[in-house]
């Protein structure tokens, strides 16, 4: 019989395995918002004060920059403006572009571009990214003929890889083709052998090249070897994979992929300054005698040819937190999850995005994914990133010359991590100013002698600090619970519970989970000194939901919104009891 997954298997897993602890206080909370995100995140005292702050700071790095423009923008879903609006305009700029930098001012937004050919897939009736691409694309089998010999060393296994594999960049196939060093000068004095004048590409779209089209890439792609096998552990990244999604695309629905992201994607979300080639110069920020505003990826459009702005990719994300882009609100979640894994134990892939976890900046420590698309083309940089935990999205763009032409460091992802650094815990603070006077206080039922304290911390989540049910008290009495009770708990208990809200919820209700954390943080610490896997006894994802008392789960707490969306009331749901919020709570 199995046993309650409580305490003791919480303590008996832990001896089989090794690791380090990260979480502050011991505390596992399960993966995703310890508390709702704030909806007056940009009034918050906290969140003002973090903005101020990062302003100076990219104020203090960009008054050095003589060629390179910056756009930034901070949004949360719940408010109509940005919580954080930063433009910065170059002394030195090209005529031809903009000549003040502000949200609306279109940059390059390079492998950023790939999110659309990916969503373009997903709102396919039909079309699964499980298929196999050759059923769209049965022509990369003949791409084989061109390989240097017929073995796994120099022939692709595209009759394996499926459309998720090119999306997530778990094909194995080469990177790309067009940005070939050859037509660009002599690479000998590098150690590269002399040209063969046969085998020039001759194509790229840069530099006074014309782009490689379609014929050249089914003519020539199939000389390239293949780097791993598809659904290899490590993503091995690839332009060419979303070129073929676009061929794939196509293929199912005999549209062209640009008209579909044009029509059905850009225009319903009022986009109306993103482009698919490169727009009126005037619309633009041109770095001073640039060439890669003008460049083309010919039949790679789909992997980094775009062009956006702040406020169009601003409205992009929150059309993607709302469940507003095309797909259901599960399709969303769905696709808002890693596919594959790296090198980096702080990054995952998913299709496309590459999802950072972080556990550096919150006060309570605890780890916070960022589904990130980052994108860049010589001279331009771009980093688009959802915050789901706090319905946050941020956006980056910036061009400029080659880094040694700058006084300091231009780099997109530097950006968006000094704004995360910066602002995070401003908005952490936000959620729990608003989380309190939602949900926090006392919580009583006089008929049934049943209360519950709730009160915010540093530690993620509601501390829930007193727990009573029909004058027993819960935390107190849970020691000794399991299918042979004890009611005689041991004489001093660490056992602490947490309270963290689920995605479950309604217009007025919402469902939240309890977790109890039974060894003390010194405890948890010399268990984890023993283990492997970092992390190894955080297994909430295993706890929740297991002990049940006439099937209704134990650790599951429902709360009643009143017409203000405060909570009135809280059901205790395994303890078949409800208790109204005292009014000096609200």
């Amino acid at each position: 019989m199995m046993l309650p997954f409580h305490h003791s298997i919480l303590i008996a897993l832990a001896m089989n395995w090794k690791g380090a602890w990260a979480a502050l206080n011991g505390h596992c909370p399960p993966l995703g918002p310890v508390l709702p995100a704030p909806v007056h995140a940009s009034n918050n005292p906290a969140v003002v004060s973090s903005v101020a702050a990062f302003r100076q700071f990219m104020s203090d790095l960009t008054e050095k920059y003589n060629y390179s423009a910056v756009a930034i923008g901070l949004k949360s879903i719940h408010e109509e403006d940005y919580i954080l609006e930063y433009a910065y305009t170059p002394p030195n700029r090209d005529a031809r572009g903009v000549q003040e930098i502000d949200s609306n001012t279109v940059f390059r937004i390079a492998s950023v571009s790939k999110i659309f050919p990916v969503l373009a897939i997903l709102r396919l009736h039909g079309v699964s990214l499980d298929d196999p691409v050759t059923k769209y694309v049965p022509e990369l089998l003949d791409l084989n003929k061109q390989a240097r010999e017929q073995s796994p060393i120099w022939t692709v296994a595209w009759e394996e890889i499926t459309l998720g594999a090119l999306a997530s960049h778990l094909a194995g196939i080469g990177a790309d083709m067009s940005f070939d060093y050859t037509p660009y000068g002599d690479f000998t004095p590098y150690g590269f052998p002399p040209v063969n004048e046969s085998r020039l590409l001759g194509c790229s779209g840069s530099l006074g090249l014309p782009e490689c089209d379609k014929t050249v890439f089914f003519e020539r792609f199939g000389e390239r070897a293949p780097v791993q096998l598809p659904f290899s552990p490590d993503a091995v990244y690839s332009n060419a994979g979303f070129a073929i999604l676009g061929f794939a695309f196509e293929a199912a629905t005999n549209r062209s992929l640009r008209e579909f992201v044009q029509h059905e994607i850009w225009a319903p979300l009022n986009m109306t300054s993103t482009f698919a080639t490169k727009p009126d110069d005037s619309l633009g920020f041109i770095p001073t005698d640039d060439v890669w505003w003008n460049s083309t990826l010919g039949y790679g459009e789909p992997a980094g040819s775009y062009y956006s702005t702040i406020n169009d990719l601003t409205r992009f994300g929150e059309a993607i937190l709302r469940n507003e882009a095309g797909l259901s609100a599960s399709q969303t979640r769905k696709w808002l999850k890693p596919l594959s894994q790296t090198s980096s134990l702080g990054t995952l892939i998913g299709a496309p995005w590459e999802i950072f976890r972080i556990q550096n900046v919150t006060t309570d420590g605890r780890m916070i994914e960022l589904y990130t698309k980052d994108g860049g083309l010589i001279t331009y940089q771009a980093m688009f990133a959802l915050i789901p935990d706090y319905d946050l999205v941020a956006t980056v763009l910036v061009a400029g010359p080659q880094l040694e032409n700058e006084a300091t460091v231009i780099d997109s992802k530097l950006f968006c991590s000094k704004l995360v650094e910066n602002i995070l815990p401003g908005i952490e603070q936000a959620s729990k100013d608003e989380a309190a006077l939602t949900y926090g206080g006392t919580y009583r039922d006089e008929a049934s002698n049943s209360s519950l304290v709730l009160a915010l911390d540093d530690d993620p989540g509601f501390g829930i600090k007193s727990w009573i049910v029909r004058g027993v008290d819960v935390i107190a009495t849970w020691p000794g619970f399991g299918f042979i009770p004890n009611p005689v708990p041991p004489k001093s208990s660490p056992l602490r519970f947490r309270l963290y809200p689920t995605t479950v919820w309604t217009d007025n209700q919402t469902s939240w989970r309890s977790v109890a954390q039974p060894a003390t943080p010194e405890t948890i610490a010399e268990l984890e000194s023993l283990l492997l896997p970092p992390q190894a006894m955080c297994v909430t994802w295993g706890q929740l939901d297991r002990a049940t008392y006439m099937l209704q789960a134990q650790d599951h707490f429902v709360f009643t919104l009143n017409e203000q969306g405060k909570a009135e009331s809280v059901e205790l749901v395994g303890y078949v009891v409800s208790l109204a919020r005292e009014e000096t709570s609200v």
